[in-house]
């Protein structure tokens, strides 16, 4: 999950096309699942660009289908 200003445009962009790149789909605005783990030296890139303290990461129970109900 992300929320990046839109003064950082040009970061927020470069990080959506590299988790598109990384396997990632959007499941909502600004929310995105894919697999795990990112690699160290990405995270550590974003930290550079200073986006870190606009991102939460989670770790799924089960992996993803697309198919899930909130209805189970």
């Amino acid at each position: 999950m992300y929320d990046v200003a839109e003064e950082k445009k040009k970061e927020r962009d470069w990080f959506r096309r590299q988790l598109k790149n990384f396997g990632y789909v959007m499941i909502q605005r600004s929310v995105w699942v894919g697999p795990s783990p990112l690699s160290k030296e990405f995270v550590d890139y974003v930290k550079e660009i200073g986006l870190q303290d606009h991102l939460k990461t989670f770790k799924l129970a089960k992996a993803y289908t697309g198919k899930e109900s909130v209805f189970n």
